[in-house]
């Protein structure tokens, strides 16, 4: 009798730990992914009609660190470790968002110049944009930073400018949401840098073509009327 109250008691307590480790395996792990805000929410502005002859701007696929191109957002713990969030995942690839972000930031500032995609542009570009991303994460320290480079190139693939940016930005709340907000508004910051570069290189390169074909003043000299240069006169 004691036996077999001893084997229902075990069979009791390990049906009730089965029943507990399949409620915790029921439990279906949270996911939260992003996108950035002015890549993928904002409304189009309406379409304006430009020339033919309006500049034509090639913005290159955003290139990025190795550690940066992943699926999760990506947090800096300490002054030498990162960690790639697991459950808090870009929505969509992340150099894809990032180069759509830069069009479109660059459409805005540039208004008057055509902005597209590398492909679209083909050898028709004026200025292509190249941009590599070493850092784009938030930090230990509440901010979040951004830091990379960029290069400028003219219609023959020529470099123009190469410059690099390093951005920090508080967060104004906590969490992943917050940081992807900030992120998105540092990344619209460093867009508005590249469109002033485009701009300051056009403006220069306008001067420089415009003292080029400036012709000399013809002289005033002359010799006397009536009278050959080198003679009397008699």
């Amino acid at each position: 009798m004691m036996k077999q109250l001893l084997h229902a008691s075990y069979r009791s307590a390990a049906l009730v730990m089965v029943a507990l480790l399949a409620g915790c395996a029921g439990q279906a792990t949270e996911f939260h992914r992003y996108t950035l805000p002015l890549a993928d929410q904002r409304p189009a502005e309406p379409g304006v009609s430009l020339p033919d002859s309006a500049p034509t701007v090639a913005v290159s696929s955003v290139r990025l660190a190795d550690y940066l191109d992943g699926q999760g957002v990506v947090y800096q713990t300490s002054d030498i470790e990162v960690n790639e969030a697991q459950t808090n995942l870009w929505a969509d690839n992340l150099s894809a968002q990032l180069t759509r972000s830069l069009q479109r930031t660059l459409g805005d500032q540039l208004s008057d110049h055509r902005v597209l995609g590398e492909t679209l542009a083909g050898d028709r570009a004026d200025t292509g944009v190249r941009v590599t991303l070493s850092r784009f994460q938030g930090r230990y320290d509440g901010l979040a930073v951004l830091a990379g480079q960029y290069q400028l190139r003219d219609a023959g693939g020529n470099l123009l400018t190469q410059q690099h940016f390093d951005l920090q930005r508080p967060l104004e709340d906590d969490g992943y949401p917050a940081l992807v907000r900030t992120l998105s508004q540092g990344w619209e910051s460093v867009g508005e840098q590249i469109a002033a570069e485009i701009t300051r290189q056009e403006r220069s390169n306008a001067g420089a073509d415009a003292s080029a074909n400036r012709s000399p003043a013809p002289s005033t000299q002359s010799a006397p009327a009536g009278s050959p240069r080198g003679t009397d006169g008699s």
